[in-house]
């Protein structure tokens, strides 16, 4: 039976909702410790724990993990079968696997895995790469965003004559005429008032 590991830290804090859920498929008690100390460091994380090929598999289809980290040597089966087994199911074709092994492979690409931890492994390592690979399908969805967002916001010609705003109305200007009366009536109060401040008379 798969059993289910949650980080516990002695802090007055709650602690951090589960946002991802991460199967680990091994039968070695002492590299299942392992594992789940590198996961008291992400509370965020829920790491369910397999001990073999099947329960590995019924673990992966009803917890819908968003990451697999499967050992090659299963007591039933290889884990690089295991990973053909549940890229069968709609909801695990595309989930990251990680290659977990003791032995010296080094390309195992061509089967499915995305990355590959030999052991022993180091537990800084671990939750470098654990970080990277959970953040790899954020990544990829924002690249595909952008285009879209830029696609939507394009200001083409056509939206450009769309969203144009009419132009105002004309300011009106005064008639020429009434405009060159008013001017001369204006220059003769302003002559007028000018001669009177120096001949001392006023109006």
């Amino acid at each position: 039976m798969p059993t289910v590991a949650t980080a516990e830290k002695n802090t007055v804090d709650a602690p951090p909702a589960v946002t991802r859920t991460v199967l680990y498929v091994e039968n070695h008690p002492v590299n299942v410790l392992l594992m789940q100390a590198v996961f008291a460091e992400r509370p965020e994380l829920r790491l369910i724990v397999a001990n073999t090929g099947e329960a590995g598999l019924c673990a992966a289809i009803e917890s819908r993990p968003q990451l697999l980290l499967l050992d090659l040597q299963l007591p039933d089966c290889h884990g690089a079968d295991l990973l053909q087994r549940m890229r069968e199911v709609d909801h695990l074709r595309k989930v990251t696997a990680v290659a977990i092994t003791a032995d010296g492979a080094s390309d195992l690409t061509k089967r499915g895995f995305r990355d590959i931890w030999h052991k022993p492994m180091d537990m800084r390592t671990m939750l470098m790469r654990l970080d990277c690979l959970l953040a790899e399908p954020e990544i990829e969805r924002d690249k595909a965003a952008r285009p879209k967002m830029k696609e939507a916001t394009a200001w083409t010609p056509a939206a450009r004559t769309r969203t144009r705003r009419p132009a105002p109305d004309p300011i009106p200007f005064p008639n020429p005429a009434q405009h060159s009366s008013d001017a001369q009536h204006d220059f003769h109060e302003v002559t007028v008032a000018v001669t009177s401040c120096f001949t001392g008379e006023h109006s």
